[in-house]
């Protein structure tokens, strides 16, 4: 996430601060009108291959003359579904400690579940040496968008030939290369392109003897039916036949829940899914789990996003980003094929904006946090 990597980001809805701004309003009344029964919806039930019987559909709803279908709710159980250690890791822009944090976890008997570095890559070198388990991502930043428009193929086979060089030195200490970082296409049509080119990009990293983190898509991005359009391709299937994993951008404000169990677009509320935090699950539970497609996950920014912040929403986020960030964290733990999620982030260096989302200083309140989780 960076200031010139701000380029032709979709239409306003696609904005974070519209996102917050609406979504109560809207959440309240999808809400209450899928309580009270306005929406009939052909019905796929998440986590399982099978599509029951639709239920009973009442003429004259809002279910007759849709075109494409909107799932029921996935009905979490009552009982405590988190286990397993922390999820949480880093995201550097510059190392700066990183490794020292990594180590230091590690001597505890825990480990960093992942740690994303931006261009600075020689540090993972360290980050494996002393903690073989933590899932190292890396991102160089000389080209993170493309134009979804000619032969995938062929801007595929580009990008990949200006990206590889930069990763060669590191192949060995690096899991996952991320290619591109906030691409949001206008249309259903340009996000069915880009994962045709991240089809291609996979082959052709294959190849080289690497693996990648695709698509890297900002908070928010995309919506239920271009997410369905883009399953509809394949490139889930053969992501997961590659090997490869998924990379997605998750923020929040004032806090890492606003807006849970709110809907999306013109799907029903689910008590137990987000609108920006947690809106993976939609693509998962709706999508991924019932086809048999699923692959990891590394959500490789996230964290709570001052530019969020609206009119008399506090300004200060410091003192309570631990215990938000440890609430997102029993989240992701209550999902397996979540591999963590990398906050966003250390080594500012004092340069604006990033400086506003450092947090350098509570390294040593999440180092407690993650060696509280290794027996969980």
């Amino acid at each position: 996430m960076k200031p010139d990597e701000r380029k032709p980001k979709r239409k306003p809805t696609a904005n974070r601060r519209q996102f917050l701004k609406g979504a109560a309003t809207v959440g309240i009344t999808a809400l209450a009108q899928y309580l009270l029964g306005s929406q009939t919806m052909r019905a796929q039930a998440a986590g399982t291959k099978a599509t029951p019987e639709p239920p009973g559909t009442p003429s004259g709803t809002l279910a007759e003359g849709l075109d494409f279908y909107v799932y029921l709710p996935f009905v979490s159980k009552p009982e405590r579904l988190d286990h397993g250690p922390s999820k949480l890791g880093l995201h550097t822009l510059r190392p700066n400690n990183a490794a020292g944090f990594v180590q230091g976890v590690q001597e505890a008997g825990a480990h960093v579940a992942l740690v994303k570095a931006l261009d600075n890559f020689g540090y993972l070198r360290l980050v494996k040496e002393s903690s073989p388990e933590t899932i190292t991502i890396g991102r160089w930043d000389g080209e993170p968008w493309v134009d979804p428009s000619g032969d995938p193929a062929a801007r595929a086979a580009k990008i990949m030939g200006k990206h590889m060089p930069h990763w060669e030195y590191e192949k060995d200490v690096v899991d996952y290369w991320e290619v591109l970082n906030e691409n949001d296409p206008p249309t259903v049509e340009g996000h069915v392109w880009l994962a045709q080119f991240f089809s291609e990009a996979m082959t052709i990293a294959e190849e080289n003897g690497y693996k990648l983190a695709l698509f890297s898509y900002s908070v928010g991005v995309p919506q239920w039916h271009e997410w369905e359009a883009i399953v509809e391709t394949g490139v889930f299937a053969r992501a997961r036949q590659g090997g490869h994993v998924l990379a997605l951008h998750e923020y929040n404000w004032p806090v890492m829940s606003s807006g849970w169990g709110d809907p999306l677009e013109d799907q029903p509320a689910y008590p137990d899914r987000g609108v920006l935090t947690g809106r993976y699950r939609h693509l998962y539970r709706d999508f991924l789990i019932p086809r048999d497609e699923v692959i990891p996950l590394a959500l490789t920014e996230c964290g709570l996003d001052p530019l969020l912040r609206q009119p008399g929403q506090p300004t200060t986020w410091k003192e309570r980003y631990v215990e938000e960030m440890a609430w997102y964290d029993t989240r992701l733990r209550e999902d397996d094929y979540v591999i963590g999620a990398a906050m966003f982030t250390i080594g500012s260096g004092g340069i604006e904006p990033w400086t506003d989302y450092d947090y350098e200083e509570l390294l040593p309140t999440f180092h407690d946090h993650i060696v509280s989780l290794k027996d969980a």
